[in-house]
């Protein structure tokens, strides 16, 4: 007895001098312009309503025995700040403080700044909430992405659109940068299964009479060529939530509303999901469920500290190695191992397509298969992938 407690005390001696302080920082805009409150009026919610700082803490929770047991310890902080100048400067200053990982909680060209002003040489960023096909294309080596691409997203829907034999699609946009990169994904992903887009039409939020034929729906549902469904590109929300069964013909509509492909809906009731939603709504105690920008940071905590706990070795550099390796095996409780592309540094994840409090399918949906990984039939793939 007096051996084996000597050898546990030796054990616990070696681990404790092996304790390890590992710093993560969230960087975010306080108030970030893409979650506007007042773009949602009559208590109708059309954007993300809450902080996903939560979702990392709950990550952390999650993980917290393994850390533990591997001797990290954890020291979490977020930071929000105003405006792009003071942004940079605030993440210069987490870099300097020893912050190994930022989590970015920015939209894109703000995370694109901040990775231009760290450099080659800054801590590792993750991008959590910025879907933007360009922003990949920066290629920038510091960043990963888990927030899904608008490509993926994208191609989600497009398979969900060979499934059902929709092949004719009516395509509107709104008038914002990320609306039309959402159509443009959306035209890109239907060219690859040669979905014929019959018309693109923007429309307008206002209701001056001089742009009827952009305000009215009738108008612009209608005077086309036939279509089996109509796609819409709405960031706001707004104008997407008048749309069904009011187009001229009797179609289905996708994508801001009626089926929305998303990273998480809390509808989801399978692989192990409906835990997580309970324990993101015990944290939270508000009644607030988990959106997909709280997933994504969920899951890029996971990911960091899952490479942290896992790695063979704790040099910084071979731990990262093994977070951008397809040794990761990151489980995203979306019933598939999750990993990052090397080429695009992508987050690999099946993507759910939802009605408002239903889950009607996910992607890669069944017979959807790739020469290496199937979850890279969402995407832009490698021999396609350029940097800009």
């Amino acid at each position: 007895m007096r051996i084996v407690l000597i050898i546990a005390f030796g054990l616990w001696s070696s681990i404790a001098a092996a304790q390890e302080d590992v710093r993560i920082a969230l960087l975010g805009l306080d108030p970030d312009p893409r979650y506007d409150e007042a773009i949602a009026y009559a208590r109708i919610e059309t954007s993300r309503q809450g902080d996903p700082q939560i979702a990392a803490q709950m990550a952390m929770d999650d993980l917290l025995l393994l850390t533990d047991a591997r001797g990290v310890n954890i020291s979490f902080s977020a930071v929000r700040v105003a405006d792009e100048a003071a942004l940079t400067t605030a993440a210069r200053q987490l870099a300097d403080s020893g912050n190994r990982y930022l989590i970015l909680d920015l939209p894109a060209k703000e995370a694109d700044a901040v990775a231009v002003a760290l450099g080659p040489d800054g801590p590792l960023l993750i991008n959590t909430t910025a879907p933007e096909d360009w922003l990949r294309r920066r290629c920038h080596a510091r960043m990963l992405h888990t927030a899904a691409s608008g490509r993926m997203i994208a191609d989600a829907l497009v398979q969900h659109f060979v499934k059902m034999r929709w092949e004719r699609v009516l395509v509107l946009h709104g008038k914002t940068d990320r609306d039309i990169a959402r159509a443009a994904s959306f035209a890109e992903a239907a060219a690859r299964f040669r979905l014929r887009i019959v018309a693109t039409r923007e429309f307008d939020l206002s209701t001056n009479p001089a742009l009827r034929e952009q305000n009215n729906v009738a108008l612009l549902t209608g005077d086309t060529r036939e279509y089996d469904a109509v796609f819409i590109a709405d960031s706001f929300g707004e104008f997407s939530r008048y749309l069904p069964y009011r187009t001229a013909l009797p179609r289905p509509v996708v994508g801001a509303t009626g089926l929305v492909p998303l990273e998480w809906h809390w509808s989801l009731e399978r692989y192990g999901a409906p835990q997580v939603n309970s324990r993101f709504e015990t944290a939270v105690g508000d009644s607030r469920r988990m959106t997909w920008q709280d997933w994504s940071v969920w899951i890029a905590m996971r990911a960091l500290l899952t490479a942290e706990a896992k790695s063979l070795e704790r040099d910084p550099d071979a731990i990262e190695a093994f977070l951008r390796s397809d040794a990761l095996r990151l489980d995203g409780s979306k019933g598939a191992q999750l990993s990052f592309r090397p080429w695009d540094n992508q987050l690999r994840q099946p993507i759910l397509l939802a009605t408002a409090n239903a889950i009607i399918g996910m992607a890669p949906l069944e017979g959807f298969l790739h020469r290496t990984n199937t979850l890279d039939s969402l995407g832009v793939d490698a021999p396609e992938f350029v940097c800009d």
